[in-house]
């Protein structure tokens, strides 16, 4: 069978050809039909035959058999399949030449019922494929996880695949072994959102923080009744180099951040003890993991995290505590495609601006005019007038150069706000690192601006 599990790209296939791939090494002595005939008392026996999200009316699932009469119509139906000789053509799935079958919702997902021809192509009864992959995606139940719909993760690596595979199918395996399997594996998340920024970071922490290459794609679906449904999220390789990097330098301090950008009821968050309360008591991750996350949902919309950093940063500096702009610097490289040359001058700039700050002792001033930009212009006359500052001062550095202002620090296509905001973060990073105290609470509160696609 080793020839018949190469991927075909499509998510739901992948996955079953996976598991099946799994189970038979461990029963090297059982044939395809006996590992069908396996699975399906699995489902019957142990599962009690819950598995409709996935296969709607089939035989496992439909209630016209009862127990050993439904294990015994799937074995039934898969020989049917195996011995058909008509509908010859090439697999949906897999693209071999073979003897099709029709499979509607019964053996596959989301794929329309057999009663609404006009669904498929030349209006078949069905979405045709080839008997091997209809016999792997009938061992699709081991390799999702139930998060109030089903979850199933998609990886381009073979280490993705290999940590999906251990979250799914080996446990499941296990706890068969067990006997404490009684359906469907349950995930601990029902928001998607929080969940495949969870599972990245597990596979990224397995694997030594190594992976460069993956993005990860989750299918959050349900094949049930007139509830049919799926929705996709993705995690970008950007974002995942962004995420891997992270967590191999700064993994408590994204923590904390990530932390206090969750949106509780009821809840507040205590900046002496980083951690959220309900009435003087933490709030656990338990209550909390499946509430809405500002900041998964910006990276996963591709909205920029940058104005939250600077409010984390700012209020880092009130409470004295740390501020690590490796986070920003990691986000504007591998997201936004911000090149180093940039980020050192940016970095630069905010050297020489810290100095003039120090020289006047006047840091508010200063902070208020940049945090303050709402504009591009207003971030150009911010520091066109540091600029001039520092020349009236007679100081001999100049802040920035004529074809570095032009090349680097506002290059045409690059976006003003992310300028300012990593300019922010490394001044509030500047002045912890100073342990200068300043009254910032009045420094008006950065909001990403409104007008993103006006030029610089």
């Amino acid at each position: 069978m080793e020839n018949i599990f190469q991927r075909t790209g499509d998510p739901f296939i992948d996955a079953g050809g996976m598991a099946l791939e799994y189970i038979s090494e461990q029963f090297p002595e059982k044939s395809i039909d006996e590992l069908i005939e396996w699975a399906a008392k699995i489902y019957v026996e142990k599962w009690r035959a819950k598995i409709d999200a996935i296969f709607l009316n089939s035989s496992i699932t439909h209630n016209s058999k009862q127990g050993a009469e439904k294990v015994t119509a799937t074995i039934s139906k898969f020989k049917e399949i195996k011995n058909s000789s008509n509908n010859e053509g090439y697999c949906r799935f897999c693209g071999k030449e073979a003897f099709l079958t029709d499979a509607g919702r019964d053996q596959t997902c989301l794929a329309g019922s057999k009663a609404f021809v006009n669904f498929h192509h030349s209006h078949e009864s069905g979405i045709m494929i080839c008997p091997e992959c209809a016999e792997k995606y009938f061992f699709l139940p081991f390799a999702v996880l139930q998060m109030g719909n089903l979850c199933l993760l998609q990886t381009i690596t073979e280490e993705g695949n290999e940590y999906w595979k251990h979250k799914t199918v080996q446990e499941n395996l296990n706890r068969i072994s067990r006997g404490s399997s009684e359906t469907i594996l349950k995930s601990k998340f029902t928001r998607a959102s929080n969940a495949i920024f969870h599972f990245a970071s597990e596979l990224i922490t397995a694997c030594d923080y190594k992976l460069e290459s993956e993005h990860i794609t989750m299918y959050h679906f349900t094949n049930f009744s007139s509830s049919v449904d799926c929705k996709i999220s993705t995690i970008p390789n950007p974002v995942f180099r962004f995420i891997n990097l992270v967590l191999k330098t700064s993994a408590r301090e994204w923590y904390n951040f990530i932390y206090r950008n969750y949106h509780i009821g009821g809840a507040k968050w205590n900046d002496e003890t980083d951690r959220w309360e309900k009435k003087g008591e933490p709030v656990e991750e338990d209550e909390y993991r499946n509430h809405t996350n500002s900041i998964f949902n910006s990276l996963l919309e591709g909205k920029s995290i940058l104005p939250s950093l600077v409010r984390y940063s700012k209020k880092q500096l009130i409470k004295e505590k740390t501020i690590d702009s490796r986070i920003a610097i990691y986000y504007v490289q591998e997201v936004k495609g911000m090149t180093s040359e940039q980020i050192s001058l940016i970095k630069s700039v905010g050297g020489r601006i810290f100095e003039i700050m120090q020289q006047e002792n006047n840091f508010k001033k200063y902070m208020v005019k940049l945090e303050g930009a709402t504009k591009a212009y207003q971030l150009r006359t911010a520091i066109l007038n540091i600029i001039k500052k520092n020349y009236t001062t007679g100081n001999e550095r100049t802040i920035v150069t004529f074809d570095e202002w032009v090349n680097y620090l506002f290059p045409d296509g690059q976006y003003w706000g992310e300028i300012r905001d990593l300019l922010l973060v490394f001044l509030y990073e500047k002045l912890h690192s100073g342990r200068i105290k300043i009254d910032i609470d009045d420094v008006e509160q950065i909001n990403e601006p409104l007008e993103e696609n006006e030029g610089i």
